[in-house]
């Protein structure tokens, strides 16, 4: 069977497998990969595909490539095939988040350059902690309803939009033609890698850190931000559609260097008498 009817075919079975657009997009990827690398599934070949994934990748990129490729085994009938999973480090902090004035400034000079498609991109993403998967897929029912209700991971996943957000942002919404709330310069949905290209060239623009530069960021600011008026992590759990609320009690920790500047000031040097 030639690669592309393998994909194709692959593909039917992750839509008919309920999977989101975006997984089935990766796992494509992933399936595209490794036929082009080493063409016959064996257990040998995942292996060797799990060893370079590994060599090539973030641990949870390569996690991710081989969960895709175990999906295919399932796909393909052969799960003798499959390899063990990609042992990733729970973080234990929250880093590279843009802070509350980087965004701010990030917002002035949007407002400035007379860029709302911009602006508003940047407030919806760190005012509703929503990620940028879902942000595309966001429609004008949305601001009707003050509620956005996305299919997404095999649920459905809601996400709440402030009321003065929706009232602030009325009058550009009625000028944007279409269904999206951010559409593509062709009418259609986004891609995430075009809103993440257009926050790191901003970033350049308005002096904002490279590895603060990335969407997810925002839903961490949104986060932090929340718990500093608001200590219930239920609810922010809830909101940010976690399945467990460990996952969102990582908000609660410092970050890295906060950690290592409060130890020091704990654990200082003792002065020597006279």
């Amino acid at each position: 069977m030639e690669k592309e009817e393998q994909l194709e075919l692959f593909r039917e079975y992750l839509i008919e497998d309920e999977k989101s657009d975006n997984t089935i997009d990766n796992y494509i990827f992933s399936a595209n990969l490794y036929i082009s690398m080493y063409g016959e599934l064996s257990k040998k070949n995942m292996i060797e595909y799990k060893k370079y994934v590994v060599s090539k990748y973030s641990p949870k990129t390569a996690a991710n490539r081989c969960i895709a490729m175990n999906k295919f085994c399932d796909f393909k009938g052969m799960p003798e095939c499959k390899v063990k999973s990609v042992k990733i480090h729970k973080s234990t902090t929250v880093e590279n988040v843009i802070t509350k004035e980087q965004c701010q400034i990030m917002l002035e000079g949007l407002k400035a350059d007379g860029n709302e498609k911009g602006y508003w991109m940047i407030m919806f993403l760190s005012r509703t902690g929503a990620r940028v998967s879902e942000l595309i897929m966001m429609d004008k029912k949305c601001l009707a309803k003050g509620v956005c209700e996305i299919w997404t991971k095999g649920k459905i996943r809601k996400i709440l939009i402030p009321d003065w957000l929706i009232e602030e942002s009325r009058s550009y919404f009625e000028g944007v033609d279409g269904d999206y709330l951010f559409p593509s310069r062709y009418g259609g949905k986004m891609s995430t890698r075009g809103v993440a290209t257009n926050i790191n060239r901003w970033a350049k623009k308005y002096g904002i850190p490279e590895e603060v530069a990335h969407p997810h960021s925002f839903r961490h600011l949104f986060a932090i931000e929340f718990l500093k008026n608001n200590n219930n992590i239920a609810l922010l759990s809830d909101l940010l559609g976690h399945e467990s609320v460990d996952t969102t009690s990582i908000y609660l920790r410092l970050s890295a260097n906060e950690q290592k500047r409060q130890f020091n000031d704990a654990v200082k040097k003792k002065k020597k008498n006279g």
